[in-house]
């Protein structure tokens, strides 16, 4: 009987992800979490499927868009998350009394986009959040920059800086060159200066009713950077913080025309760029104080970045920093022969209980299969108990790299392997 075979396709924005490259993802995710834990930051997670109206509305009219949201079975309106964010809000509302205040935490989950897939952009990814909630001190925000200074030098990066800006700020920019009208769409437009450029975002200013006297009025600010007739107060009292927690000062950089184009941040925004890879935001995030308010009547204020894993990877990759991660078996115990297996599996045994990461071929088989088998794997030892090496109460270790072999008592073994890994 024939049966029909379906094709193994995943959609566009999609990956699948084989040992190897999973070992390098948990590796980064790793470092990111130790990073976060040694500055007091405990782990949340939410679910996957969300009231559509808890997502649906946070974003602007570009989120909206891009989230994926469709009716269940049950006809109640469904979405996925767009960002990790406004499921942490709602999480804080629901719980804000078992919680302490404030609260700190950090989350590393999938979300997703319908957005087209390029190059460090997909459907679907992972995020890795910190956020701070429960405080309007700016020593959360400066702390938030002292732990992405943290990860990105744990993870090799040399030329990456942080921009910053704050969106009280730019408010008071824009409304000082009287285009108040819309503030969010204006700084949705000036959010895109690295994507389109300068003449890019003119064009759609342009397009939006802002004259030409007030466009030219408004990037003369920029392009000289004089903003003492503003409030300064917030930006200098953030990077005295910085100071303070000793972040050196080439990794901060003040941004005048950083927007972040999402409508609920409200203070000092953040944004993670390397000169090292030409991806784009690596991070990016900043102060929030209304959106708990969406879900309760508690204020709670928070900030907090999200690190875009996905463009990470992308980077670390392309500098060469994860060509040496390992898969997790050190140790490949062959099968000689049925005659063999006992003794096979009480090494294997002895190796796992001694905390060595190890495992046992499953079937008698040729021994340059069962090499072949551990090259495959990146597995660095083989350890063979052939009827000469059990005759003896002895075992042969293979180093895998180099092709050379060593007969060692079998008691021996643990120490020996010990001494490599």
């Amino acid at each position: 009987m024939s049966r029909t075979i379906i094709d193994p396709k995943i959609l566009k924005g999609t990956r699948d992800f084989l040992p190897t490259d999973m070992a390098k993802r948990d590796y980064v995710m790793d470092v990111m979490r130790s990073v976060f834990r040694k500055y007091g930051y405990d782990t949340i997670e939410t679910p996957v499927i969300n009231y559509a109206e808890t997502i649906l509305g946070k974003y602007g009219e570009e989120g909206d868009r891009l989230t994926y949201n469709f009716k269940d079975s049950g006809d109640r309106g469904i979405a996925l998350p767009y960002d990790l964010t406004v499921p942490f809000a709602r999480l804080v509302a629901a719980n804000y009394s078992n919680l302490p205040m404030p609260f700190k935490r950090y989350q590393i989950q999938r979300v997703w986009r319908a957005e087209k897939p390029q190059k460090g952009r997909l459907r679907e990814f992972y995020q890795c959040d910190i956020d701070v909630i429960g405080t309007k001190s700016l020593l959360a925000e400066a702390e938030v920059a002292r732990i992405i200074v943290s990860v990105f030098e744990e993870l090799g990066f040399e030329n990456f800086r942080i921009k910053v800006n704050s969106r009280r700020l730019m408010n008071a920019i824009l409304d000082s060159f009287g285009l108040d009208d819309d503030p969010l769409a204006l700084i949705r437009i000036i959010d895109k200066m690295a994507k389109i450029g300068e003449d890019g975002v003119k064009n759609e200013l342009s397009s939006i009713g802002v004259s030409q006297n007030k466009i030219t009025e408004l990037f003369d600010a920029f392009s000289k950077g004089d903003f003492s007739a503003y409030d300064m107060s917030e930006i200098e009292e953030f990077m005295g913080l910085c100071k303070d927690l000793c972040i050196d000062d080439k990794y901060i950089e003040f941004d005048p025309c950083l927007a972040r184009g999402l409508d609920y941040y409200t203070g000092i925004i953040y944004e993670v760029v390397s000169d090292d890879v030409d991806f784009g935001t690596l991070c990016a995030g900043g102060r929030y104080d209304d959106l708990c308010g969406l879900f309760c009547k508690e204020d709670f204020s928070g900030v907090g970045v999200a690190f875009g894993f996905e463009r990470i990877m992308l980077a670390l990759e392309k500098m060469n920093r994860l060509a040496d991660v390992p898969l997790s078996s050190k140790v490949l115990v062959t099968l000689f022969d049925s005659v063999s297996t006992a003794a096979s599996l009480a090494i294997y045994n002895e190796l796992v209980c001694a905390g060595i990461n190890s495992e046992i071929y499953f079937e008698p088989a040729k021994l340059s299969e069962q090499f072949k088998y551990a090259a495959k794997k990146q597995v660095p030892f083989v350890v063979v108990s052939g009827p000469d090496e059990r005759a003896k109460s002895e075992v042969t270790v293979k180093f895998m790299d180099s092709g050379n072999q060593k007969t060692i008592p079998v008691n021996q073994l643990i120490s020996y392997i010990k001494g490599y890994v």
